[in-house]
Formats: C-alpha cells, structure tokens, sequence
C-alpha cells in the first residue's frame, strides 16, 4: 500500500524473504519532471515484484527513475540492476558503491570471512551461502555518481543535504532538508528495533565510536521525523536517537560484565553468552546468519572497549582474537 508520509514522498513495503528484517520501506521523492527512488530491496523475485509494482501505482516507467542506494547492504542494493540495465541514474557513496561492487567480484566475501577466523568462528562452520547478504546481492556490477557529504540534492521543494551517516556502514549517507526537518536516514536510526552496528575491520577505526559520533551530531539538528527504511517513521528522533546510545552504554557494561578478571574471551565466547533479541535458546541454536551479525556487532563493542583502555586484545598464532578485561565500568558515551 502506497502512502505519502510527507508532501511528495511516498512510501511503500518490499518484502525481504527469509529475513527478520520483514521488509524495506521503499521512498520515493517525486516532483512534476524527477522521481528519485531511495533503496531497492533483496534480488529476490518476490522482492522484484513488489517493487516494480509500487513503481506502477505510482504512474513511473523504470526508465525513469533515478535511484539513490543509501548504503552497500542487499537489502538496499539488491535489485540495483534493474535500474542500471534501464540506463537510469544511479548514486551512492563513493566507499559503499564501491563496496557494493566488490560483492559482486566476490573481494568483499573473502574479507567477511577473514573476520569469521578471528572472531573465532570455526567452530559454527559458516560460509557465504548462509549470509543472506550474498544470496541477495545485486547481479551484475554498475556505475553509479558518487554523492559527497556536503552535496545538495534537490528534488522539487526539497532542498536535501547529504549526510555522513558512518556507523551501520562506512559508506552510509544520509538526506537531511532543513526547511521540512525530513530526514531520510535509511538504517541509522530505528525503533523499535536498533541497527546492527559491526566490525569492518581495523581501517575503520572504532566504528561503534563513529556510529555514536553521527548520532551526537543528528541530535545538533533541527530534525522532525525521521523516515527509517525499516520499522516505523520516527516522530520523535531526538528522544530515539539518546535512546540508542544509551542502548550502547548497556551493551558494552553487559559484554564488560560478562568476563572474569584476567580470562582471555573470543568474540564468539563472548556473543554467546550476552542477551540478544532472538528466538534462540542458546549458541547452538542460533541460525548461522545470526551468529555472522551477532558477532559482528560483538566485536564492534570489543573494538570500542579496547580503545577506552576497558579491555586488552591479544591475537594467537591461528590469527583469532582474544580480549581481557582491564576495568569493570566503561567509560560512557
């Protein structure tokens, strides 16, 4: 069902198969002569129809769309394609796109799943295939114009500013129009559900601190609603955005909590043993696409404790990390 959630930006549901995520909201901007589309969906042939009949009802050929892809997520990307194949303007960040790419070469894959080895992670037996990110990611590789934080993006009455959303990815953008108080922040903040916040690896440096960062510097503006691509429209943001890091503050005093002075944890030792919001009654029972992301974000907080001087990390011969704990309260945000 089709709704216009502000003047000119409508909004409809893209079902995500498989997923816990249920579902995408699809924006679309629209004005006499331009639609801009924000965010696609999974490849996925359920996902495809959906979109492409949301398109329909609201009276725009494929061929003229212009897509903007938030982020390098398939949920975000998958069905990019299409667009391309139509010859359709394409943008996203320059690092997300590029990520994006990368996927389809297959470099991103094989990074992934370094990080599996050291989180420590052999023992699940994971691999690509229960990644729903690799079953769902876009089919072949495009071209895309880089937006830069900083830009303006004009469509009709909407002055939007591209933001620096780091954190969900390193990549994320946002789009923020400062007469309205409309912004559009894709998967930076949500509710009632909180982003997955993961490691990217160590050359982008304490990502959980950046996250924080980027919601710290929302807080600063004048924002009144927020459009999440997943979930419901946000009409209280700067309540949902403290909200958030408070959320974090918990998640890194319950990882400290869970570790006994002078006994080196596994990222996977550690995910294993804090609460997540899963129907699982333990480790073994979680799907393996859960244990990727649970541990992901594991290790974001590790990261983060790390650079506070909270805990201390050691990696073994077989490359796996391990953390000790140095202090028994974080340092909040």
């Amino acid at each position: 069902m089709i709704q216009e959630v502000a003047k000119n930006i409508y909004s409809f549901g893209v079902t995500l198969p498989n997923s816990p995520l249920r579902l995408i909201n699809a924006y679309v901007v629209k004005d006499k002569n331009r639609a801009v589309l924000f965010d696609t969906g999974f490849n996925n042939p359920q996902s495809e129809r959906e979109l492409l009949a949301g398109l329909k009802e609201l009276d725009i050929e494929l061929k003229n769309v212009e897509v903007v892809l938030t982020h390098l997520h398939s949920d975000h990307t998958g069905l990019v394609h299409l667009f391309s194949r139509a010859g359709c303007k394409i943008y996203a960040s320059q690092l997300d796109g590029d990520y994006t790419n990368d996927m389809i070469s297959g470099n991103y894959w094989e990074q992934i799943n370094n990080l599996l080895d050291l989180y420590g992670l052999q023992a699940d037996q994971i691999d690509n295939n229960d990644n729903p990110g690799f079953l769902n990611q876009p089919s072949e590789p495009f071209k895309f114009t880089a937006l830069t934080p900083g830009d303006e993006f004009i469509i009709g009455d909407y002055q939007f500013k591209v933001l620096d959303l780091i954190g969900h990815t390193p990549g994320h953008i946002g789009f923020y129009d400062e007469a309205s108080g409309v912004l559009l922040s894709a998967d930076t903040v949500l509710d009632p559900i909180t982003p997955n916040i993961t490691f990217w690896g160590f050359d982008h440096v304490d990502i959980l601190g950046s996250y924080v960062g980027t919601l710290q510097k929302l807080k600063q503006l004048n924002i009144q609603v927020i459009l999440p691509t997943h979930r419901k429209i946000i009409h209280n943001p700067h309540e949902r955005m403290s909200e958030l890091i408070e959320h974090h503050n918990e998640r890194l005093q319950e990882i400290l909590d869970a570790m006994t002075q002078d006994k080196g944890y596994t990222v996977r030792d550690l995910s294993a043993v804090i609460s997540w919001r899963i129907k699982a009654d333990n480790w073994d029972d979680f799907p393996k696409s859960q244990k990727i992301f649970a541990a992901g974000e594991t290790m974001a907080h590790l990261e983060h404790l790390w650079h506070t001087h909270c805990v201390e990390m050691t990696q073994d011969a077989d490359g796996t990390l391990y953390f000790t704990k140095l202090q028994n309260k974080i340092k909040a945000f």
